[in-house]
């Protein structure tokens, strides 16, 4: 009798040992890929496991000359903004596929999962904002995900666009002279205009939807937030400028954006980037 139970225990181990070796061999062949992954997005410069708040107003200076300012409000890991697994693969998902398709930023936001994901938005983002400003507007929340060629790093980025800025984003003839401080800035001038032209055709939608009597819900893909944020601008002196200390607001680099601009049908703008060292002059108007 002892010898029967023995040789069951002796089967039920080696069963049990087998399918442990198994296990344990499926997971490091998944933990592999994942890092494997994970290295290979790294060295594409895709930060897809970090999510990034920032807004982006247009304002003048003494002179008139528009400047286009763009100012980081914070980031979290993704684990940290989305805890469950279902909805944080979902959004890595649409991550990586908006990171395929060159000419696509803004995040789609679709249906009753993406609205889930907006509020998620929505909620870490009043956790990390303050408002400072002097007045309260309305300011537009995209989720966007840049991935123009000349750019080094691409996040998902939850992006604040002041409402009352958009219309200049209609077309590239209105916004292509903007001045910008970092040369990276004129991405988020090409993703504003896709920005400009996805909310029209969503407010297009809504109007549709309450005309006809149906219900609007789950309709947005960006939402409408009444904020107060500062949009005060420090404009570097000249002498700041030439002593090397601050950079100077430029015009956008549109040489490097090239077949970005070809592939929108969008022509390159007449006055084109000179180097930094002999664009001083130029482009440095008088301190603030």
């Amino acid at each position: 009798m002892w010898q029967s139970h023995w040789n069951v225990i002796h089967e039920e181990s080696i069963g049990f040992l087998i399918g442990a070796s198994f296990a344990l061999l499926a997971a490091c062949v998944a933990n592999w890929r994942r890092r494997r992954r994970e290295f290979r997005e790294i060295n594409q410069g895709h930060q897809f496991q970090q999510l990034e708040f920032a807004y982006a107003f247009v304002t003048a200076d003494r002179n008139g000359q528009r400047r286009f300012v763009v100012r980081t409000i914070g980031c979290l890991p993704l684990k940290v903004f989305v805890a469950k697994d279902a909805i944080r693969s979902h959004l890595l998902g649409l991550s990586r596929e908006s990171a395929e398709d060159e000419l696509n930023s803004v995040i789609a936001m679709e249906g009753k999962l993406g609205s889930f994901v907006l509020r998620e938005l929505h909620g870490h983002l009043r956790t990390l904002l303050e408002e400072k400003g002097l007045k309260r507007e309305w300011w537009l929340m995209a989720p966007i995900l840049e991935t123009y060629r000349p750019l080094q790093y691409v996040a998902p980025t939850v992006l604040l666009v002041r409402k009352s800025d958009l219309p200049i984003f209609a077309s590239f003839d209105s916004c292509r002279d903007l001045l910008v401080h970092h040369g990276s800035d004129a991405a988020k001038i090409l993703t504003l205009m896709e920005v400009h032209r996805k909310f029209k055709d969503q407010e297009q939608r809504l109007a549709r939807a309450r005309a006809e009597g149906r219900s609007t819900q789950y309709l947005e893909e960006m939402w409408l937030l009444d904020l107060s944020l500062s949009t005060d601008m420090l404009e570097p002196t000249d002498e700041e400028v030439s002593a090397g200390t601050l950079k100077p607001f430029r015009t956008p680099p549109w040489t490097r954006f090239a077949s970005t601009l070809k592939e929108l049908g969008l022509s390159m703008p007449t006055l084109i980037e000179e180097p930094i060292a002999e664009e001083k002059p130029q482009l440095v108007a008088s301190g603030t």
